[in-house]
């Protein structure tokens, strides 16, 4: 467990401005490979940086099942509509070679990207990364209005659950009418809708009143970021580095 920790502080620590661009770009670069002999890479990459973050594996796979669902849908697609060789013959459904090579391509790539993505954002500390962020010269209300976007989907699915155990408790029981569904869940929307309105209304008014916006506030806030440590640095080479070798190597496969 003590290790875990510590494997999840190397990332925690790892500065933000550097931690974001290397990571994306490492995300980027592996959707980029295409070449069947490079596709083993992406999981191995995928499976060091996992263990180095100490991510518990419940949460990684409780963050597959929405894209699971859809790989599986495009996995079917190419799989019975793709060119090449008859695996199995079921009735007028033909499985082709092809088309399962290409499935297999895709979702080990899509998931090598989405558990980088995971890293990235469950071991990116949120004290800070507003002003993080605007160090990296991203606009300060594009950064302002993503991060509370953020906030409020997560304080608006607490809300939603609250409602939903109350109604549990209170004997509600949906059944199979869908009048009787979708009665319940337009209020419920339009309860949590302007809800969620009011009390990012408060938050600004209090922002406002500690000074949110005034060029005094921004100098100091911005005088306050610490410059990025060697550790992060060497980090974000490396990660650059891997980033480089794997569009070198598609680049090379490709024109071989």
């Amino acid at each position: 467990m003590l290790a875990q920790t510590r494997r999840m502080r190397v990332f925690e620590n790892w500065d933000t401005t550097l931690k974001i661009p290397a990571l994306f770009l490492l995300m980027m670069s592996m959707a980029l490979i295409r070449d069947q002999h490079l596709i083993p890479l992406l999981p191995c990459i995928a499976a060091i940086l996992f263990i180095a973050s100490g991510i518990p594996l419940s949460l990684l796979l409780s963050r597959f099942r929405a894209p699971v669902v859809f790989l599986l849908f495009v996995c079917v697609f190419l799989i019975l509509f793709s060119e090449g060789e008859a695996l199995l013959r079921i009735g007028p459904v033909v499985l082709k070679s092809q088309g399962a090579i290409l499935a297999l391509n895709t979702c080990v790539r899509v998931l090598s990207v989405i558990t980088v993505g995971i890293i990235m954002i469950h071991t990116t500390p949120l004290p800070g990364l507003s002003a993080k962020l605007k160090k990296m010269l991203i606009p300060h209300i594009l950064v302002d209005i993503g991060v509370m976007t953020g906030r409020y989907i997560m304080v608006i699915g607490e809300d939603y659950s609250k409602m939903r155990t109350a109604r549990k408790l209170r004997g509600y029981v949906p059944g199979k009418s869908l009048s009787r569904r979708f009665g319940v869940i337009v209020p419920t929307a339009a309860t949590l809708l302007i809800k969620g309105f009011q009390q990012s209304e408060r938050v600004f008014n209090a922002m406002r009143m500690r000074g949110y916006g005034s060029s005094a506030a921004e100098e100091e806030r911005g005088s306050a970021l610490e410059r990025p440590s060697v550790s992060s640095l060497l980090m974000f080479l490396v990660t650059v580095a891997l980033s480089v070798l794997l569009i070198i190597l598609e680049i090379t496969v490709e024109t071989a």
